[in-house]
């Protein structure tokens, strides 16, 4: 009976502890007061996410949070210490850390996930509790005032985690990198939770929260948000509402409490000050601002954010040769995702334009009939930017165009298609058309230069090059070459002039190709320089001293 009754007292506690709290009288003024009008904090590496380039259309190693559109993985990290550098004060209960994940898992999973379906947010998660530290974080200052004790700590958490490298903020953002690419999710950030029980019942003066009276901040962008087990006076049965608002400044949302009207996130858009939701007293509910500024924004009213509402491009490798007698194609090329740019005026932001999306599916017609699959050379669709191939024929001669357009993750395709066109021929092909011929431009006549050019054979023959030189004359042919390899063949003028050089080439059949474009090229009139003249002179007038002498 006693088990029973200990059963249900637990049952009880757990149920009060973990659903949100309703009817309470939360005004603007007392959450001024407990959120200090300041946890949102610029990260202290925010001139290298400034300054970092992303070449890639995906988002980089700091851009964990750009938008809440798509997938998100979150660490949750409850310190645990273990004495050493501070006294051993606060220990983590299994009830309380049930509680705490409960706690998030509504605010993310249960509020945040279903305020818009269109932005298909959803998360998971990666738990770890008693990470040992030295230090007691509730006995000292928070980050918004001095980071001194916050990178101890944290450095100590991420290096029991395996993260070494770096500072206490690369430590961080290793960690969500690695909890982004490992759970494949869109984005990750992390969250440190610091036990407060003893304090909460010990501390007059600061209770449930750090030594200078903060008890929940969040770096803007990410990477990561700081929560106490008490917040403060909320308690732990207000965990979500907090936690709902410190994920706003993660994915870039500013205060809504604090009198300033702010331009943050992606779409560059102003909060609503005063609003009376989430990123202003913690209720439970989302301004126009806030959801324009982490990214929800529908313009056309596809149900697609315009965020990701793009159009890809795609790339179709031309044909070689063209004509060519082979009647079976095999075409190669590219699809690639266009991001929607980035407009951030936050100074911490890196400005790069990153997309989510990726490419779906890359689709072929040929002469605008029906259209077909190509295949991805390494056998998924599933990244930004992949290669493709696709076999047509076995076609009879005659000419045809080929086109192709990349379809993305939400279904868009390419507007502007690839197109290629080749000629399929019968029989013998000519040679294509030799480049135009390549070497000196200006030089004195009777003095002999040389002169190259290159072409293919369709049929992959051997050629000889016949090279016109402009003044009446003509190389002969010569060759044989290889199909591709480069010719050449040398001539001097014996006269001053202009001149046009053309090249043509024939292959084993004697089948001859069109002429080149023409080099133009000038043998202008020998010009006495002025220091032979001095030569001369200087010769001159040593004989005559020489004779003058003798």
């Amino acid at each position: 009976m006693i088990k029973k009754l200990f059963g249900i007292l637990i049952c009880m506690l757990l149920i009060t502890t973990v659903l949100p709290a309703t009817g309470l009288n939360i005004t603007k003024e007392s959450v001024k007061q407990s959120l200090r009008l300041s946890d949102a904090l610029i990260p202290p590496d925010a001139d290298k996410r400034a300054q970092s380039v992303n070449l890639m259309q995906a988002p980089g190693y700091y851009e964990t949070s750009e938008y809440m559109i798509g997938s998100i993985a979150v660490g949750e990290i409850f310190l645990e210490s273990i004495g050493g550098n501070d006294p051993n004060t606060e220990n983590w209960q299994p009830v309380e850390e049930l509680n705490v994940q409960m706690e998030i898992g509504y605010a993310l999973t249960q509020w945040w996930a279903v305020q818009n379906p269109n932005a298909q947010v959803s998360f998971t998660f990666d738990v770890h509790t008693a990470v040992p530290t030295t230090y007691e974080p509730i006995i000292h200052p928070s980050a918004v005032t001095n980071d001194a004790y916050e990178k101890l700590w944290v450095s100590e958490a991420m290096t029991y985690l395996g993260y070494t490298s770096g500072d206490w903020m690369q430590q961080t953002r290793d960690y969500i990198n690695y909890l982004r690419q490992s759970k494949g999710t869109d984005w990750a950030f992390a969250i440190f939770i610091i036990d407060s029980t003893n304090d909460f019942a010990t501390d007059p003066t600061t209770p449930g929260a750090f030594s200078d009276g903060f008890w929940a901040y969040a770096y803007k962008g990410g990477p990561f948000c700081v929560m106490t087990y008490d917040n403060d006076g909320w308690g732990i049965s207000r965990m979500d509402q907090v936690i709902a608002h410190e994920t706003g400044h993660i994915f870039w949302a500013t205060d809504e409490y604090d009198g300033n009207n702010e331009y943050s996130g992606y779409l560059n858009a102003m909060d609503n000050e005063g609003s009376g939701c989430v990123m202003d007293t913690c209720s439970l509910c989302l301004s126009t601002g806030t959801q324009l500024q982490i990214g929800w924004k529908d313009t056309d009213g596809d149900s697609i954010l315009d965020i990701i509402d793009t159009n890809p491009d795609t790339n179709l490798d031309s044909y070689l040769p063209d004509p060519t007698t082979s009647t079976t194609l095999v075409y190669t090329g590219y699809g690639i995702v266009v991001p929607y740019s980035n407009n951030n005026p936050q100074i911490s932001n890196s400005g790069n334009d990153v997309t989510i999306n990726t490419i779906s599916n890359v689709e072929y017609r040929v002469n605008s009939g029906t259209w077909q699959n190509a295949n991805p050379v390494d056998g998924t669709y599933d990244s930004e930017k992949e290669h493709f191939t696709m076999t047509i024929g076995p076609l009879t001669p005659g000419t045809y165009t080929i086109e192709a357009r990349a379809q993305n993750s939400v279904g868009n395709y390419d507007l502007t298609l690839a197109s290629d066109t080749v000629t399929i021929t019968t029989g013998n092909a000519a040679p294509n058309k030799p480049s135009t011929p390549s070497g000196t431009t200006s030089g004195r006549a009777n003095t002999a230069y040389t002169y190259t050019t290159s072409t293919t054979d369709p049929n992959g023959d051997q050629m000889s090059y016949w090279f016109d030189w402009g003044d009446g004359t003509n190389s002969g042919w010569v060759g044989p070459y290889a199909s591709g390899a480069t010719a050449g063949a040398t001539h001097s003028w014996t006269s001053q002039g202009n001149y046009q050089i053309k090249v043509k080439a024939k292959d084993t059949s004697d089948t001859e190709s069109v002429w080149s474009d023409p080099l133009a090229v000038s043998m202008p009139k020998q010009k006495i320089q002025l220091n032979i003249l001095l030569l001369k002179l200087i010769s001159i007038l040593q004989e005559i001293l020489q004779k003058i002498k003798t």
